[in-house]
């Protein structure tokens, strides 16, 4: 059994809309243009970057991930030890 990537766990572009709208909602609408286009990760670094919320991103990104692999080990049946 091989563990799911961000992708397999549903964390790629509705994870960033989610973040967008909860901490950067004034940007939602340039997001979601910038997803609509190839590049979009190098693009939304960028607007991270200028909005100064790159630490905040990797945190929401790094909990939600937490999460979600929690979430997919109970599903599977596999004990967790933190």
């Amino acid at each position: 059994m091989q563990i799911p990537n961000s992708r397999d766990l549903d964390l790629g572009k509705p994870l960033v809309i989610a973040f967008v709208r909860e901490f950067l909602p004034n940007d939602l609408d340039d997001v979601r243009y910038i997803f609509s286009k190839r590049g979009a990760y190098q693009k939304f670094k960028g607007l991270l970057s200028r909005r100064g919320a790159i630490d905040a991103w990797h945190d929401y990104r790094n909990k939600a991930r937490e999460r979600a692999l929690r979430d997919w080990c109970e599903i599977q049946a596999i004990e967790i030890t933190d």
